[in-house]
């Protein structure tokens, strides 16, 4: 929680700002800072074996034996062997070198056991309905009941996963209208179901659906939980909190009232 409010916080990528982003040492952090939700990015290997990582490519985070790796690396292009030794800390500091890229069934089993809620990003909607299945059934082998949600702005396949896991907590993030917000209605009951929009800075623009506005937190309020993505810091939030959200997202330099100590 934020303070004296009744906000929830969520870590984009554990906590991203200080720490590898992605990594169980990030997700690590998250808890122990006190965050109420992890947030993360799933990736398949071509031998199909689920992995957490953001980027399609390797470049930009990856190293072995401390040298940068050149080249487009895919991740649906390599198996999973040749992740093993690929070390995704030392790029964010070198005092992070030997933190290597977590499977989704180590990061859904850690934050089990850890009793935090994860969060699946949306990215999911770009694999194949085989693989939507292989997720699917690592959630339910691995992650904690009612606590691993889905973020969707394809609203059939948010569905698929509402029929699958009931009671779990939905994630929408795709255009605010009426008729989307109808069809969401139509099977979130019995959900903790959130509807996503963006707060309107550097991190967010790049994306082209509208900002949160007045308007747009009383509608989405009336039916469902207000989430706001992605905020950086104390003064994104003061600003953010006249929408009253139910839960923000932050890169991690939002930090939560209390600790958990876990």
């Amino acid at each position: 929680m934020y303070k004296n409010t009744e906000c929830r916080l969520q870590a984009h990528r554990g906590v991203s700002t200080e720490y590898p982003e992605n990594t169980m040492l990030a997700f690590r952090k998250a808890v122990e800072e006190g965050y109420d939700v992890i947030e993360f990015d799933p990736k398949m290997t071509r031998d199909g074996v689920c992995v957490v990582l953001h980027d399609f490519t390797l470049e930009r985070t990856g190293r072995i034996a401390g040298q940068k790796i050149t080249g487009e690396t895919r991740i649906s292009e390599i198996d999973y062997r040749d992740l093993c030794d690929v070390d995704v800390g030392e790029w964010k500091s070198p005092e992070f070198a030997g933190v290597h890229i977590p499977t989704l069934s180590q990061a859904l089993d850690y934050m089990k056991s850890a009793g935090i809620e994860a969060k699946i990003d949306n990215v999911v909607q770009m694999f194949s309905t085989a693989d939507h299945e292989k997720v699917f059934d690592i959630v339910e082998k691995h992650g904690a009941e009612g606590n691993v949600g889905l973020t969707c702005s394809d609203l059939s396949l948010l569905k698929k996963f509402a029929e699958r896991f009931p009671g779990a907590p939905l994630h929408y993030d795709g255009p605010v209208t009426e008729d989307d917000l109808r069809e969401l209605k139509t099977f979130s009951e019995g959900h903790k179901t959130y509807v996503w929009m963006r707060f309107d800075n550097a991190l967010t623009s790049w994306n082209k659906t509208p900002s949160v506005d007045k308007n747009y937190a009383e509608r989405v309020k009336r039916d469902f939980l207000l989430g706001i993505w992605i905020l950086s810091d104390e003064s994104e939030m003061e600003n953010v909190l006249r929408f009253a959200p139910d839960i923000v997202e932050t890169t991690g330099g939002i930090k939560p009232a209390v600790r958990s100590g876990k």
